[in-house]
């Protein structure tokens, strides 16, 4: 799932940014998965996962770290080169200084320490037009999910597998950070997904191949890319280590 980061090094404004981001995400809904705790740019770059990308990043230029947020941001660039980057500034007539960086961010928010409601306008507006481009980058590759006060769009690329709930209309989706339960039968499921090429079924699941790293007949073990494993069974996982290995070829 996308990440987002903020990188502010002033404490009160961070947490405020934070807060900001919280809310209209649990408003809307996006699937995007908030990161707190992790602010220094150093630490950033060791959590970046590539099952993730591409992240959002809210950068605070002036920061009084190791590097400035523009020198950051070129370190981003490199590891996560489609990534959304958000610069928040006090001085605006540091953007053209941005812009010949060639580091293409996304947008950039202006910051009022007395304004904080057109603050929350902009990122609103950013975390918007984002979540748009991302429905169309995998326009036809997101699975539409319905629940009780929630309504979310699942990208394709997050999902591990689906797997059924015994003797209930429901299932669980686990994704590479989440899991959710469904109000519907896997068989229902199943169905959606029968012309997708990366998804196999197999027994009480429906498996995004892409993510499977290992298979092992031996002991029955399916190996996901964020090393959660699943159980198969050893006498039924040659069925299903056929359809992977077909995959593979």
């Amino acid at each position: 799932m996308t990440q987002i980061f903020v990188v502010e090094d002033n404490v009160f404004q961070r947490e405020k940014i934070l807060e900001i981001i919280a809310r209209v995400v649990d408003n809307k809904g996006y699937p995007f998965d908030i990161e707190p705790d992790v602010w220094m740019p150093k630490d950033i770059l060791q959590a970046i996962d590539d099952k993730s990308l591409p992240n959002i990043y809210f950068l605070d230029i002036d920061l009084r770290l190791d590097k400035n947020g523009i020198d950051f941001a070129r370190s981003l660039r490199d590891v996560d080169p489609g990534g959304y980057i958000i610069f928040i500034t006090s001085h605006s007539n540091r953007i053209k200084e941005i812009i010949d960086q060639f580091i293409a961010p996304h947008a950039y928010i202006v910051k009022d320490e007395t304004d904080f409601q057109q603050i929350n306008t902009d990122i609103a507006k950013a975390l918007e037009n984002i979540k748009k481009r991302e429905n169309i980058q995998y326009q036809g590759q997101t699975y539409h999910m319905e629940q009780p006060g929630m309504i979310m769009e699942i990208p394709y690329k997050d999902i591990l597998y689906f797997e059924t709930v015994p003797r209930a209309k429901k299932s669980i989706l686990h994704t590479t950070s989440d899991a959710y339960t469904i109000n519907r039968y896997l068989k229902a499921i199943k169905k959606e997904f029968e012309n997708e090429p990366n998804f196999a079924s197999f027994n009480s699941y429906l498996i995004n191949l892409h993510h499977v790293t290992e298979v092992n007949r031996k002991i029955g073990i399916i190996k996901f890319t964020n090393d959660e494993e699943l159980y198969g069974g050893r006498r039924i996982i040659d069925k299903f280590y056929q359809q992977y290995s077909a995959y593979k070829s």
